[in-house]
């Protein structure tokens, strides 16, 4: 075994017992390095840590493994940060435990790595539900499909596929742990990658990704009007916790106040926060209107009518 692995396989679960299993078999199988590969369970409340307990027992390949679980359920970015902290290498490759990594996806992602110095990589995924089977995805409307400059990507909630991500420890490093419970990681690292100017696309597939069920996404089966406030309370609170966070990390890059990036931040937060203040505290949004007549107005007619559609 070397004495310094290749990479690290962060192998985050939480309540995944249906699918943890393919997910760690595929960390194990990974080929052309040496992987550190961290089982991180987060206090599941199903058979998961179980599972994965089962899965590690008996391993004896060329990779090292480590398994924690948390004694309390964390969050999924107080757990992602933990982690992250936990791993010996440089470059961190998250794989969710609903998701399956191909056997080349460790290897192609550090010969990415090493050949082109990128902060962050994404790349293809092949979309599959609950069973297995394959289903279409529209991930590939994600921004960085079309552009990483920094001021076009800026207000959009969707960079890359996350599940697809692979991160450089200098994203944590140079901008700290992620701050806000309220956002996920592909959210705030997409945008400290993009700001750096060091992102990179690998052309291909290198997984296979649980579509629409992963911990991000919303299930919709309650279409109640109280399940459908709740819903988008969540998405605005999301919304101006986004914006917050990649407004300070723009300015621990070095941008200055009025700099066309911070203002569209700037812009994005203040639409969400009034937004949010039409659902919970109409003090709140007459100050907002107050502040800025115009957006204002406009942030509490299209909530309003939004409400409306919804009923």
């Amino acid at each position: 075994m070397s004495d310094r692995p290749d990479c690290s396989l962060l192998v985050l679960t939480y309540n995944q017992a249906a699918f943890v299993a393919d997910a760690i078999d595929a960390a194990l199988a990974q080929i052309g390095v040496v992987a550190e590969i961290i089982v991180s369970d987060d206090a599941s409340d199903d058979a998961t840590f179980d599972i994965a307990q089962d899965r590690l027992a008996d391993y004896a390949g060329p990779h090292r493994v480590v398994l924690n679980r948390n004694e309390v359920n964390m969050g999924v970015i107080a757990h992602t940060n933990k982690v992250v902290a936990m791993a010996s290498t440089d470059i961190l490759i998250p794989c969710y435990g609903d998701d399956i990594a191909f056997p080349t996806r460790a290897a192609r992602i550090v010969e990415t790595f090493a050949r082109h110095a990128p902060l962050l990589t994404h790349s293809h995924a092949v979309a599959i539900d609950e069973s297995g089977m394959q289903v279409p995805s529209g991930y590939g409307r994600a921004a960085f499909f079309t552009s990483t400059d920094p001021l076009a990507v800026a207000t959009s909630r969707a960079h890359y596929l996350g599940a697809s991500g692979a991160w450089h420890r200098a994203l944590f490093d140079k901008y700290g742990p992620i701050r806000s419970p309220l956002v996920y990681d592909d959210h705030i690292l997409g945008f400290r990658a993009a700001l750096e100017g060091r992102v990179r696309l690998i052309d291909e597939p290198l997984l296979y990704y649980r579509e629409g069920i992963g911990i991000s996404n919303l299930r919709r089966a309650d279409q109640s009007r109280a399940a459908n406030r709740a819903r988008r309370l969540k998405i605005l609170r999301q919304a101006v916790a986004i914006y917050e966070e990649r407004a300070q990390d723009a300015r621990r890059f070095g941008l200055t106040e009025g700099d066309a990036v911070l203002r569209a931040l700037e812009e994005a937060r203040f639409r969400a926060a009034a937004r949010l203040a039409w659902h919970e505290d109409r003090g709140a949004l007459l100050r907002h209107v107050a502040r800025r007549p115009g957006a204002g107005l406009v942030a509490l007619a299209g909530e309003a009518l939004r409400n409306l559609r919804n009923r």
